[in-house]
């Protein structure tokens, strides 16, 4: 029941690669646990450096395509990455820890079989993948952090959707998918952007804010004035991507 409430995963794709006129290869990913995950790799002839990119709560990586359009342009290739449960990956997500386990999957895949070192890496998290990409952060030393609407915890977003809910009751209910990226985001090794909109009712604003605060330097926030929650590159424009490039061309 509380999957079914946090996750909406679709097994339809509704784009493709070839839309968009990417070179890319379509693969499969082993976990640690032997799920396998279907992922995109988007290849750029640049190789400035390489995005793994960590999509929210709904969906599948067809969604996200448009979104890559910046990145490649700018000579970064992407591995977009569906968690088990979601797309064309095996199984379902049982735990919160299931998606950070897809996600280092990810990481070791493009270090194992593409060569990225972790200096040409960017973690990107959206939404519910801030938190994988966060964790990420704390192990491993990457190029950047880039959040998109990111929270506090899932514990601090329950009573904004789920009212009715006693907080002692939703914090039990809640016991396995915490996902506090508040006691994370202090820990990380990595230089840290947040891309968040003001107008964000799903995450709300202060809590970026919050975890910025919290972070470590070096770090940036991207505020997008009159941003909601998924319409950031609509809204921003090229700045959704050129924002994040010059933080990373930056960081030396």
């Amino acid at each position: 029941m509380i999957t079914s409430l946090l996750f909406y995963p679709d097994k339809d794709f509704y784009d493709q690669p070839e839309n968009y006129g990417y070179d890319y290869e379509n693969i499969h990913i082993e976990t640690a646990g032997k799920i396998k995950l279907h992922a995109w790799y988007l290849k750029s002839h640049e190789e400035r450096g390489c995005v793994l990119y960590l999509h929210g709560n709904a969906g599948n990586i067809s969604g996200r395509l448009y979104k890559m359009t910046g990145w490649v342009e700018r000579g970064f290739s992407v591995l977009l990455l569906d968690y088990r449960g979601y797309g064309a990956s095996q199984g379902k997500i049982e735990q919160g820890e299931d998606i950070v386990e897809d996600a280092e999957a990810g990481l070791h895949w493009l270090q194992d079989q593409k060569g990225w070192a972790l200096e040409k890496t960017i973690l990107f998290g959206e939404s519910l993948g801030t938190h994988p990409a966060i964790r990420l952060a704390v192990r491993y030393k990457a190029k950047a952090l880039i959040l998109e609407a990111p929270y506090t915890a899932f514990t601090d977003l329950a009573p904004i959707h789920y009212p009715v809910i006693p907080r002692f009751l939703s914090e039990n209910l809640l016991k396995n998918f915490a996902f506090k990226n508040i006691d994370y985001i202090v820990k990380i090794q990595t230089p840290l952007l947040i891309i968040h909109g003001t107008e964000d009712p799903t995450c709300p604003y202060p809590m970026g804010q919050k975890l910025f605060e919290l972070a470590p330097e070096p770090k940036a926030f991207f505020t997008v004035e009159g941003g909601e929650h998924n319409n950031l590159p609509e809204v921003a424009q090229d700045e959704y991507w050129q924002k994040p490039f010059e933080f990373i061309i930056a960081e030396k």
